[in-house]
């Protein structure tokens, strides 16, 4: 004789609340490939191996930052663990050119923004504020003449919610980093 006891409380979630138990769900999965992939690497001595592979289950700017390179970088096209590797390798750099805690730490004072470009093509964008949008003008030469790049700029400049501020530009391999100050002819 089989008995059938009904469950007497129902759980009911929104779509959105389902979204987001799939969306943690889906990151903590993640984490696990990652980490994992890492220290397959680390075993088959592939890249760099200077990963924090002691503590990596426990560097959560770190996974954030490798969880935000790879939603970047993801492609339908591509192996995950390619995709993977294409990230650890990144990081892996970062490390070794001192640039990883640029793009983990938090800043105590001021936002700041960090754009990430490979061969003149923006492939991440970082701030240390969630809520600030960030909006790139590429002025290139080839796609727009003179007059379109000049009232391009004409109007970010004369934009009174903007201002012009000082920034940096590292390229990995020079021996410093170039800082800049911009100033505007008023």
């Amino acid at each position: 004789m089989k008995t059938y006891i009904e469950p007497q409380t129902t759980v009911q979630l929104s779509a959105q609340e389902m979204e987001n138990i799939y969306r943690i769900q889906q990151r903590l999965y993640w984490e696990t490939d990652f980490i994992g992939r890492c220290e397959e690497r680390k075993l088959e001595e592939t890249g760099l191996c200077n990963l924090p592979y002691q503590t990596l289950p426990d560097e959560k700017k770190l996974l954030d930052l490798a969880y935000k390179l790879y939603n970047n970088k993801e492609d339908s096209n591509t192996a995950y663990n390619v995709t993977l590797d294409l990230v650890i390798d990144e990081i892996e750099h970062w490390i070794r050119d001192n640039q990883i805690g640029d793009a983990t730490k938090e800043s105590g004072k001021n936002p700041r923004i960090v754009v990430v470009m490979e061969d003149g093509i923006i492939t991440t964008v970082f701030s240390t504020n969630p809520d600030i949008r960030v909006n790139i003008t590429d002025l290139d030469r080839n796609y727009a003449n003179t007059d379109l790049r000049s009232a391009a700029f004409d109007a970010l400049i004369y934009n009174p919610d903007l201002q012009i501020c000082d920034y940096s530009t590292y390229i990995p391999g020079y021996e410093q980093e170039m800082e800049m100050e911009t100033e505007v002819d008023e």
